[in-house]
């Protein structure tokens, strides 16, 4: 039973990420799944239940993947935003969970919740290494942490939707690589 809990929140997960909430049906679902129909409700009140589950899980799984990102880096701040932000991402295929923010039915509380942990999540995360950066006289303080982990969620962000407007599949990763050079600008030593 939790394998088929487990395989509607992946699928679900997929779809989120490929057409969005509203876009995605739960027969879409349940099609792309293998799963029927008496499992998917034995496990979720309804598309809903199945995306806010879905969303929690994405949330877990990126924050950990972060986490596993700077826990192998060697501690220097500019490398470990560097590592993050260079991973490969695709601007055509959108953010993970970014994807889901333009969607007009997440203006719900409950899908809204995911969301604001993550990004809030990814917020704090960023203003530590930033912080400590600061604290220890390897960045410069002519900026606040907390604005400086804003603007790295944005400039990664903005990545993706302007790729996508654009069409480039590689904005992500030139926005970034732009990014980096202004912030190794501030780096003291």
């Amino acid at each position: 039973m939790a394998a088929t809990r487990e395989l509607l929140i992946d699928t679900m997960k997929l779809l989120l990420w490929e057409r969005g909430y509203d876009a995605t049906s739960p027969n879409q679902v349940l099609e792309r799944s293998g799963v029927g129909k008496g499992s998917f409700y034995h496990h979720f009140k309804g598309k809903k239940d199945l995306a806010i589950a879905a969303m929690e899980s994405r949330t877990d799984d990126l924050i950990a993947e972060f986490d596993q990102i700077i826990a192998q880096t060697d501690g220097d701040w500019l490398a470990q935003v560097s590592a993050y932000l260079r991973l490969p991402r695709h601007a055509l295929k959108g953010c993970r969970m970014g994807r889901i923010v333009q969607d007009p039915s997440v203006e719900d509380e409950q899908l809204l919740a995911p969301l604001e942990r993550y990004f809030s999540t990814m917020h704090k995360r960023f203003t530590a290494i930033y912080s400590e950066a600061q604290s220890s006289g390897a960045l410069v303080k002519i900026h606040k942490p907390e604005a400086l982990a804003k603007l790295t969620l944005s400039v990664l962000q903005g990545g993706f939707v302007v790729g996508r407007a654009v069409q480039q599949d590689d904005t992500v990763g030139d926005v970034c690589e732009s990014f980096l050079d202004m912030l190794a600008a501030l780096k003291t030593n």
